[in-house]
């Protein structure tokens, strides 16, 4: 039926039927739960170049939606009803099994890890969607910011051991919650506190549609202007319904995969949650257990302190280091016994892993590398072979007392 079929992404085709092209894109789910496929639909054609362009967002199992794109397609082609509901059926029953194929099949080579593992260390990992778990007035749209800030400048504007990326990293603010004149004045207030040039740094987004609405037309942003990170700012407002709907939390996190660019998304904690102290994001469990990288925020009362803590960490793992685990099953059953007595996974511990460091780690890190090398040092000694000064050292080494300890009175360090 159709002359070609370029399938251009997991989301994205292009049909190409005698005179006209047809572009389909996000093939999903309604949010009844119903398997529905809408689509949204580009008709043109290419001589002259997109005449008669015509854009539309249908669920393609709708009659008056299809009575519509009929209309549409006759009046480009002039072709007859029949020819042109023929073609919305093959049209349908195509994206319906694309919908229903969902990825392409292929066989992983195991690989050793290559390039940076977080656009800010150790805050945002550059894969897939961070999730922060915060009561109000707890800073999280400014930390959010500000990280925002040091990936698109590459400058170290979050104190500590943090790494701010070797090359410029564009970021996307998605915000529901504010509007731009509340976001340039605290981006400026930002840049003025750490005595950077007022220049604008972050891409900003006003939205009030669900993200999963707007992915498709996010996806087409950020891969035309080269964005390598966005913020979703926030999961309440962000998902457009009932926060404890499975189904709707996972369409969210499809949605925010679809976009295939690392997401730092910021999400309110029940007022349960913040009374008894527990680290928990309001709403379904699938927020927490489809999200990358969990952290908990918690502002001391009558405080400007702020304490962030990770909650699960779902192996994304630390910048220079490999994971590998062992499983050992005991099973001394009989053969018809459908039971297995025990299974035991064993991780390597991190620091009998010897990896070399290279540009993008952390100084505690190869301070790490070093000691795991030769064994117990001085700060001054871990200075030499480091390169680097005796204060930083020792600055690094009280900072981490859970990576380093003091051997005996020989004033040398160790690790934990």
């Amino acid at each position: 039926m159709f002359d070609s079929v370029d399938i251009i992404d997991r989301l994205s085709v292009s049909y190409r039927w005698r005179e006209i092209q047809i572009e389909t894109d996000w093939p999903t789910r309604t949010r009844r739960g119903d398997l529905l496929v809408n689509l949204r639909i580009w008709l043109y054609t290419e001589d002259p170049p997109r005449l008669g362009l015509s854009t539309s967002r249908i669920n393609l199992y709708s009659s008056s939606a299809k009575g519509s794109l009929i209309g549409q397609i006759r009046k480009l082609t002039n072709h007859e009803a029949a020819t042109c509901e023929e073609l919305i059926h093959h049209l349908a029953e195509h994206s319906v099994a694309l919908h229903k194929q969902d990825g392409t099949t292929t066989r992983p080579i195991p690989a050793q890890r290559t390039g940076d593992t977080h656009l800010i260390y150790p805050l945002w990992p550059a894969t897939g969607g961070t999730l922060v778990g915060a009561g109000t007035n707890s800073f999280k749209s400014l930390v959010a910011l500000a990280t925002a800030i040091q990936a698109s400048l590459a400058t170290e504007i979050l104190d500590g051991n943090t790494r701010p990326p070797a090359e410029p990293q564009p970021i996307l603010y998605c915000d529901w919650e504010s509007d731009e004149a509340s976001f340039a004045e605290r981006l400026y207030a930002i840049a003025r506190g750490h005595g950077l040039e007022l220049a604008p740094s972050v891409a900003y987004k006003r939205l009030t549609q669900p993200f999963t609405d707007v992915a498709p037309a996010i996806r087409d942003e950020v891969k035309l202007h080269g964005y390598k990170g966005i913020v979703i700012d926030s999961l309440s407002a962000a998902v457009g319904g009932s926060l404890i709907d499975d189904e709707l939390a996972n369409l969210f996190w499809n949605a925010v995969a679809a976009v295939e660019a690392p997401s730092l998304i910021l999400a309110h904690k029940s007022q349960e949650a913040i009374r008894r102290n527990h680290q928990r994001v309001f709403g379904s469990v699938m927020h927490e257990n489809r999200s990358r990288m969990l952290w908990d925020a918690y502002r001391e009362p009558d405080s400007t302190l702020v304490r962030w803590e990770v909650v699960s960490d779902n192996n994304t793992g630390r910048k220079g280091q490999q994971l590998a685990w062992r499983v050992n099953i005991a099973n001394t059953g009989e053969e018809h016994e459908r039971r297995l007595d025990s299974i035991t996974i064993t991780a390597v511990n991190p620091h009998d892993v010897r990896q070399a460091p290279n540009e993008g780690n952390t100084l505690a890190d190869r301070i790490t590398y070093t000691l795991t090398e030769n064994g117990p040092l001085t700060s001054g000694e871990i200075a030499t072979v480091l390169g680097t000064s005796d204060a930083s050292v020792r600055a690094q080494l009280s900072r981490h007392k859970t990576l380093f300890t003091k051997h005996g009175d020989n004033h040398r360090w160790a690790l934990q």
